[in-house]
This record gives structure tokens, sequence and C-alpha cells, in this order.
């Protein structure tokens, strides 16, 4: 009895050991991964937890771009059964009002992880996760918001879906500020994976990226997509530029390419449409470069404004090279070259002009060195070096032929002319504050340099708005505003040959004239209609200025009926020495000390009949003191002064030539050859 007892106790303790070992291979052998991944979710370790990216807002504050915080569903393949299919797929298909087969379809389908839903709404994932089965999880899944569509979207830029880095324009260039520092959270769960609580002690919030705040004006934006637009389809143009910019601090308004794209679909657009054209493309840019090549001459006292050239009734040959003008004069002044936009005209001032100074001053405006604008892929452009002009490079340069300019060069160089002579570096953002709204970086005015002084901006003002009342931007004029601005049409290369049917057409404006807030490039690529800057970018300038002054009356406060009489280019020159300057709007605004011109630093005091010492001066400075004793010159070679042949101290005799022989140090050659 005893014996059969001990014996059946025997048997049961080894049946239950054998389904322990059972058990146990099922769960270590059969169903490890299964349990495997069970207690992963149950585990309290950190999970790493998103931070947001910052915020992009316009200057009055208007959101850009922003990050909207979404939820992805997963199902975890390698746990599901039939049941929990069912259940997974009825949950989805109530919410999102797709067939059920359609979620047992992309489970049965899929390998391991596989997505139910991305990057759906708060409200919708709530309902969902009131379901709980096991293997069904969700993360969390930023989206990139542009409430306005394709505004700015070239300043803006967009970043990879996948990972959130900034691809393109200020989503890039300022991708580190943007970024935030991810955080990670410890979750005590319980057996189904659910969270109970937090260790607040373990875990590190994450820290949102910071807030940047353009320049950008969305209404100035705004007003300059519109028209850029519809004037790219009036005219039937390839394509079309505009960019807006305060020639008093560097400040970018507004900044456009047409066509456009969607930076929240950026993959639905081709590459062409996605590139900046205003910072990345260069272009020859025809008369716009008149106003640069003239103030060179204005500053040097190399002309009078009153002084008549003739025009050759617009037909002229250099060294056997055709020189036309669109507008035929048969003589003009200095004035009304500009006005005329005679091409003929300044192919014979530009003459006056020594090749290394119109090399120097050129470099000078910028041309041939990227502005270093906060954006990225700004191309640099091309001047051509002294040494290798040919008989007619100078020529050809002055109306803005053999040099490649992009439009952000362009117009940031027209705000030196019209400024009071300083280059600038233009750029698009204002401020960076981080997550508690401290500022951690501002935008602000930064000189490059002064390039000509206030006399000659006041001059080259003066002929810009003669340019928009007399010449050829007569469809730029506003009613009650005075603008001031210069046309250019160059002719497009098309297979390494200069197309005869295609053209870049190109304007920039200013206003108002007497104390310019605003400078505009408008350049439309290849119009079918049109085709010169007065006839297709001067209009479309018009309609930007006008709706600007519209919506901003801070912009030209003391606006009224313009009076337009012969004498009205002159009547603003008087009122420009005589108003009192604007309050500046900030600091920013406050004038830069400017630095003497050359006729000022070379004023020659006491007997003026006497040659002067030039020897070791750089030629820009010799040719200002030799313009100035009206002493004519020839220059040979290039660098300082080396050797002169009227004597230092000899009396200047009428009709003298002065022979200045120029060699450049070595450590220059070096320098000019980077």
């Amino acid at each position: 009895m005893i014996n059969s007892r001990a014996l059946i106790m025997t048997a049961g303790l080894l049946l239950m050991f054998l389904l322990l070992v059972a058990k146990l291979f099922t769960i270590q052998i059969t169903n490890h991964e299964y349990f495997s991944l069970v207690a992963e979710r149950q585990q309290n370790k950190p999970q790493t937890v998103k931070a947001e990216r910052g915020i992009i807002k316009d200057c009055n504050g208007e959101v850009l771009s922003y990050t909207r915080d979404n939820i992805s569903f997963y199902a975890d393949r390698r746990m599901m059964t039939q049941q929990k299919v069912s259940e997974i797929s009825s949950a989805f298909s109530k919410v999102f009002g797709k067939p059920k087969e359609f979620y047992k379809k992309l489970i049965d389908e899929g390998v391991n992880n596989v997505c139910l839903e991305k990057k759906i709404s708060m409200d919708k994932a709530l309902e969902l996760r009131k379901v709980v089965v096991d293997g069904l999880f969700s993360q969390e899944d930023f989206t990139r918001v542009y409430p306005y569509g394709s505004l700015a979207s070239h300043v803006l830029g967009f970043v990879n879906k996948n990972d959130m880095r900034g691809i393109e324009g200020v989503e890039k260039f300022y991708d580190k500020n943007l970024t935030g520092i991810d955080g990670n959270y410890v979750y005590e769960r319980d057996v189904m994976g659910r969270i109970l609580s937090v260790d607040e002690k373990q875990s590190q919030a994450p820290i949102p990226g910071n807030t940047v705040t353009l320049t950008i004006n969305k209404t100035y934006q705004k007003i300059l997509e519109e028209e850029l637009a519809a004037g790219q389809q009036k005219y039937g143009g390839v394509s079309a530029v505009g960019i807006i910019m305060n020639p008093n601090t560097g400040e970018i308004y507004a900044l456009a390419n047409s066509p456009d794209y969607d930076p929240a679909n950026y993959d639905l657009f081709p590459a062409e449409a996605r590139k900046d054209r205003a910072i990345t493309d260069t272009y020859e840019p025809g008369s716009t470069m008149k106003p640069m090549v003239m103030s060179i001459l204005f500053e040097n006292n190399l002309v009078k404004e009153n002084e008549v050239i003739d025009t050759e009734n617009g037909t002229y040959r250099l060294k056997n090279v055709p020189i036309l003008d669109t507008h035929k004069h048969d003589k003009l002044t200095v004035r009304e070259v500009l006005e005329q936009s005679s091409n003929i005209g300044m192919a014979k001032l530009s003459a006056r002009i020594p090749d290394e100074m119109l090399y120097k001053y050129l470099r000078d405006f910028g041309f041939s060195n990227a502005t270093a604008v906060d954006l990225p892929g700004e191309a640099d452009g091309f001047l051509k070096n002294p040494a290798n002009f040919s008989a007619i490079s100078k020529a050809f340069m002055s109306f803005g032929y053999e040099v490649a300019v992009t439009p952000l060069q362009l117009i940031t160089a027209y705000c030196a002319v019209i400024n009071g002579g300083t280059l600038l570096k233009p750029y698009v953002v204002k401020s960076i504050t981080d997550n508690n709204g401290k500022t951690i970086f501002e935008g602000q005015t930064e000189k490059i340099r002064t390039v000509i002084s206030k006399q000659t901006s006041d001059e080259l003002k003066k002929l810009m708005v003669g340019v928009v009342e007399n010449g050829t931007g007569k469809e730029a004029q506003l009613d009650n505003v005075l603008v001031g601005g210069k046309t250019g049409t160059s002719q497009r290369l098309v297979n390494n040959n200069y197309s005869g049917s295609q053209h870049n057409s190109t304007f920039v404006g200013f206003f108002p004239a007497d104390h310019p807030q605003v400078v505009c490039l408008i350049e439309v690529s290849a119009p079918k209609i049109g085709q010169y800057g007065g006839l297709v970018s001067a209009p479309i300038f018009h309609e930007v200025a006008k709706r600007m002054l519209q919506a901003d009356l801070n912009l030209a406060p003391n606006r009224k009926k313009i009076e337009r009489k012969q004498n009205l280019v002159d009547q603003l020159m008087a009122d420009l020495k005589t108003a009192p300057k604007p309050v500046a709007k900030s600091y920013r605004d406050a004038p830069e000390k400017k630095t003497e011109s050359f006729h000022q630093r070379f004023s020659i005091d006491g007997n003026k009949n006497v040659v002067p010492n030039l020897v070791n001066q750089s030629v820009r400075d010799a040719v200002a003191q030799l313009n100035q004793l009206g002493v004519q010159y020839r220059i040979n070679g290039i660098g300082k002064v080396v050797w002169q042949s009227l004597e230092p101290g000899s009396q200047i005799t009428q009709g003298s030539v002065c022979v200045l022989k120029c060699e450049q140090s070595i450590k220059k050659s070096l320098t000019s050859s980077n």
C-alpha cells in the first residue's frame, strides 16, 4: 500500500517535471522570439522621445513653418494571431473608413513591424490608443508644416521627410539651430505593455529647436510672388526672379522665383523648380550694369552731367565690332546716355576708365564675390581680370556683357549706389530665440566697404529718376511716389551663341526716390512678348510697388500726386539737399561714416599748374589727381605707378600727356591669381 502511494507520487512529480520542461522548452525555444518581444515591451528601459523642430516666422511674427506632432501606428507581425489581426483591422476600419481586408492584407503580407497608418492626427490617435492589443504599438512621427503652401518656398527650403533634416533654404542653413535635443523617458508598464507611470528621476524631457525669425515680410512676399507669376504668364517668360531689399540695412524683405514649389511636397516637383535662381544662377545683366559704371566716372571726375557725347545715330564700330543702340540718337548728354540707355555712349565713356580701375570698382561693388547671404548654394559670378581684357572688353562690360552676376549680387550693388555708397551684406534672418524666449542671435547691418562717395550716390539717384521719368523706365512710374531705376536687356546664350530671339529682361527700381526705403529687382527670362526690360520687368515692378504702398502706409508717408514738370529731376536733387533726413527706425538704420573719395583725398592746394609725384600710388589714385588737374594720361601696365613721364614739380602745359608705367608687386600678383 505504502509502495503504491510512493509510486503514484513519484509518477505525478515526474509528470509535472516533464510538463514544466515542455513548457520551458516552448517558452525558451519554440516561442522564444514572441516572449522576448513581450519582455522587451514590459521592461523599464529608456525610450527616446524626439524633439520638435523649431518654428520659422516672418518679421511680424507670422508662422511660416512649424512641426505637427503626429502619430504612426505599427503592428508587430511576429506577435500576431488571427484574432489579433481581426481585432486590429476592425478598429482601424472604423476610425479611417477603409475595409477591414485592407488592414488584414497589410499585416498578412508584411514583414516584422508593419506600418498601418502614418502621421495621423492626435484625435484619431487617441481613439486608437483605446485599443489594447498585444503587438500593436505607436510612435511619434513629426510632420513639417508650411501653412501658406508655396509662399517663400525658396527662402524657407524644406526638410527630409524621414529624419527632419534641412535640405534647402533656411531649413538647411540654420539646421543646427532649428534641430532640438532629443529626450528619453523611462516608463513603467503593465503585462500588456501599457504605460503606468514615468520615472521622472531617470527621464529627460526633449528640448525643442530654436525659433528663427526672418527679415521676410509675408505681405511683401505674397505681393511679389503673385505679380511675378502674373507677369511671367503675361509676357510668356520661361522663368522669373524677384527680390525686395532695404538698401539701408541689407534686410531682404522678399525673395521669389517663378515657378515655385510646395515645400511640404517637394518630392512632387522637379529639381529646376526647387532651385533658388536668385542666388544660384548667373547671367549677363545688360544695361542694368550702367549705373555702376557711370558711378565710377562721376566718382573720379571723368564726366560732367551735361557733357555732350556723339552717339553716332545708333550705329558705331569699335575695333570693327558693331555696337548698336535700340533708341537711335545723334548726340546725347551724359545724363541722357543713362536715360536712353545708350550702349554707344557708355562704350565711349568707359574708354576713360583705366582697366585696373574698372575691375577694382566692379569688384568693390561685389561682382565675382558671393554676397555671403545666409542661404545655401550661392554662386560667385564672373568678372574678367584686366590681364584678360580684349580690345572691346571694357566697352562691352560697360553695358553688361562679358560679366556674369546673380540677381542678388546685382540688387546688392544697387543698394550701394543709392544708400550713400556703402556695400552691405544681405541677410534673411532677423533673430534666433531659444525655448525660453532668450535671444541667442540677432541679425544686423554689416558693412562690407565704402565704394563711392555720398555725392556720387546722390548724383546717380538723380540720373536713375531721370531714367524712369524721361527714359526707358517710364512703365515703372507711380502716381504719388517718385521712383528711380534702370532697365536692362541682354541676349541669352543658346548653344554658346547669342540668341536674337531670347533675352533676359531686367528692371531694378527704388522708392521713394528722395530717401529710398525699398529696392526691387525683377528679372524675366526669355519673354516672348515685350522682350525689353522697360516693357516687361518695369511694368511688373510698377504693380509690385503700387501694392506695397497700398499695404504699408509707412513706406512713403508723405506721398502726394506728382506733377510731372520738365525740371522734375533737378527739383528732386534740390529737395535732397534741403530736406531733413528721416529718423532711423532702429540702430541698424544709422548711417555709416563715409570715407573720403579720391578727389577729396587728393585735392591740390596751392599751385594747380604743378605736376604731382605719382610714384608708388595706385592707378586709381593717380588718375584721380590727373583728372582734377585736367592732365591727359596714358597708362601702361597694372598695379602701382613706378614711373611717370612728366617730372614731379614741373609746370603743366596745355595738351600735356602724362604716361604712367605701372607694375604689380609679387604679393599682389599672387593674390590676383586666386
